[in-house]
């Protein structure tokens, strides 16, 4: 023990349930008690695994899906293109000018995302230096 560091109570203050003694605390419970006490720990880390399983599954859903939304707006893009380049009529200014919209639309959703995953992974960097 550190010289200067006390107690928080003394032995003799110690409260203890009803019928329990200083000399009783080191010893074991009935053989009962621990096969009830490891079937509750089993079922316990069985309902954790799944807990985290599904929570880890929600989290990468979580982060994957701006990514999902920018690959969806890519396609319909490209569709759209593909579509308007194989009708073989020239498109009309204000169906150019709505394309060329949706583009920067699209290309503001591509920096937004970059700018959060930058700063996110600068905070992660952050907090990793900050803890070592």
């Amino acid at each position: 023990m550190t010289p200067g560091i006390a107690l928080a109570a003394p032995v003799q203050d110690v409260q203890l349930g009803a019928g329990a003694s200083l000399s009783s605390l080191g010893q074991l419970s009935p053989a009962a008690d621990v096969a009830g006490f490891e079937r509750a720990m089993a079922g316990a880390v069985q309902r954790l695994d799944a807990s985290s399983t599904s929570a880890h599954a929600l989290g990468m859903q979580r982060f994957v899906q701006p990514l999902d939304h920018i690959n969806a707006e890519a396609a319909s893009l490209g569709q759209d293109a593909r579509a308007a380049a194989a009708s073989g009529q020239e498109l009309t200014p204000g169906e150019l000018v709505n394309l060329t919209v949706r583009c920067q639309e699209f290309m503001f959703h591509c920096q937004l995302t970059s700018n959060i995953a930058n700063r996110t992974s600068e905070g992660l960097q952050q907090l990793f230096r900050q803890q070592s």
